[in-house]
């Protein structure tokens, strides 16, 4: 039996410290621009360990008005990252961002059964569709690293990862709909009425992988409580877990609010931390994007999307 490696995307929003901690490594996504002061275009990869921007300086990108297109792994990448691990002995498991968001894992079985199966006869490459993104992504591969290290095998692992991955929940909030809009998610006249009357969406991911909108707050403070509420309605077993509040570059009086009022309405959890919102759904919500993460009830509900 071969040891396996965990491998996410950009897309699971694991800091460096958490991936060393636990052993996990990813696969990284793509951003690219036209700069509306320089005019050049860019193209980065969307890292998780913030080198060529910091967080603030990437969400200034979007602050400044540009419009960063995100695009899923590429086959080189996956080649680079998977064949780290290939080269030496080990299997890998692929815990992707969901299908309804990206490619990226139907092009990774793909390879797998096309060219690592080849290259690499006595390896295996197994892909799991986690069907969230952003942290829920990240506590997918949280859970398999659990699994790992309980000396469960790849396809144990993948089979429970299956079993349970609607069990990880994500709620978030938008602090102004004008980046959805120049992303092409919200038209642009709901954007400037919604703006205008404190519209909040309330993002979660649904049953078959995609994001939506299930209700509306008006105000901020309304939509960072209500962040807090959904938690304790839907968390299951909190003090045998971590709440993870993640932030797009937001304010820290919002950070304290939200974290105060989880704390006040959930006070089981092990712990609550803070974590950054990354690039690739960032990218697409814009700062001031605020969410929580946790294990809780299945989630069942289909959006209207």
């Amino acid at each position: 039996m071969n040891k396996f490696a965990i491998i996410t995307d950009s897309t699971s929003d694991l800091t460096p410290e958490i991936r060393k901690a636990r052993d996990i490594d990813y696969a990284r996504m793509m951003v690219s621009w036209t700069d509306v002061k320089d005019k050049k275009d860019h193209e980065i990869f969307a890292s998780l360990d913030w080198e060529v921007y910091s967080q603030h300086e990437y969400f200034n990108l979007l602050r400044d008005g540009n419009r960063l297109i995100t695009s899923q792994v590429t086959e080189q990448e996956f080649d680079r990252v998977f064949g780290i691990y290939l080269e030496k002995g080990m299997d890998v498991l692929y815990i992707s961002c969901s299908s309804a968001l990206s490619a990226s894992v139907h092009l990774a079985e793909r390879l797998a059964k096309e060219k690592y199966s080849k290259k690499y006869p006595n390896q295996r490459v197994v892909c799991v569709d986690s069907l969230i993104a952003c942290f829920g992504e990240g506590l997918v591969a949280l859970a398999a690293a659990d699994l790992r290290d309980q000396g469960k095998t790849i396809d144990e692992t993948a089979a429970w990862l299956n079993e349970h991955k609607l069990e990880y929940n994500q709620i978030a909030t938008v602090e102004t709909l004008d980046y959805l809009k120049r992303a092409g998610r919200v038209k642009a006249s709901k954007a400037f009425f919604g703006n205008i009357f404190g519209v909040k969406p309330m993002l979660i991911s649904d049953a078959v992988g995609n994001n939506f909108a299930f209700e509306k707050q008006k105000g901020r403070r309304n939509a960072l409580i209500r962040i807090a509420t959904f938690v304790k309605e839907n968390v299951i077993n909190p003090e045998e877990q971590v709440c993870y509040v993640s932030q797009a570059d937001a304010s820290q009086e919002d950070v304290k609010l939200l974290v105060d009022k989880i704390k006040e309405l959930v006070p089981q959890f092990k712990a609550i931390e803070i974590i950054p919102f990354g690039p690739i759904i960032g990218a697409t919500t814009g700062p001031g994007t605020m969410g929580a993460f946790f294990r809780g009830k299945k989630v069942t509900v289909v959006g209207d999307n």
